[in-house]
């Protein structure tokens, strides 16, 4: 079925057309998704990229059922019941959020970075307490100035105040750079 054939029958008014084309939609959905984690699964050193596409779905779709919840606040009782049932069943992972937050905690990888943001996006607690603890063991270095960058934005982010040990190991590193693009700052 052809994207055109599908938008006009997402769009008719026959009920029979729209499910039809809603089914043709999952149906491909699933047979695509399946091809891709049997691609995921294979070819660990293209996972990051296949993850990407994966999340890019997930993250398009849920805020398209967050922006129709707050647009239709107290007008449509019933759209929002099953919007917010639809928002329930999206986010129903904490089960999963252990795994990453142990990743996190044990880490220090792409996977970890890329936890890190799953981690404050979901406002789980004590994150800014396992970043501040990679920030003590951390070796301030310009092989690791990416690194230290990116938590030190997403402290900024939460709004941690530096503990002062940290701050002290930054400041000692400053002093002791040659090119100001390699100095940290808070």
């Amino acid at each position: 079925m052809e994207r055109s054939e599908i938008v006009k029958k997402l769009e008719s008014d026959n009920i029979d057309e729209i499910i039809s084309a809603i089914d043709f939609i999952v149906d491909e959905l699933l047979c695509l998704s399946s091809r891709s984690f049997t691609i995921l699964r294979k070819n660990s050193q293209f996972r990051p990229f296949i993850a990407e596409r994966f999340y890019r779905i997930i993250h398009e779709y849920k805020g398209q059922l967050e922006r129709g919840y707050l647009e239709n606040e107290e007008e449509d009782n019933d759209l929002r019941f099953w919007l917010s049932s639809l928002l329930v069943i999206y986010d129903r992972n904490e089960n999963f959020i252990h795994d990453i937050y142990n990743h996190v905690a044990n880490n220090e990888d792409d996977k970890e970075l890329f936890g890190l943001n799953i981690l404050i996006e979901k406002k789980f607690a004590d994150v800014e307490m396992i970043i501040i603890e990679k920030m003590r063991r951390i070796v301030f270095s310009i092989e690791n100035f990416d690194r230290i960058n990116f938590y030190l934005e997403k402290l900024r982010a939460l709004r941690v105040d530096l503990p002062d040990d940290v701050a002290e190991k930054m400041n000692f590193y400053n002093r002791n750079i040659d090119f100001e693009w390699q100095r940290f700052s808070y």
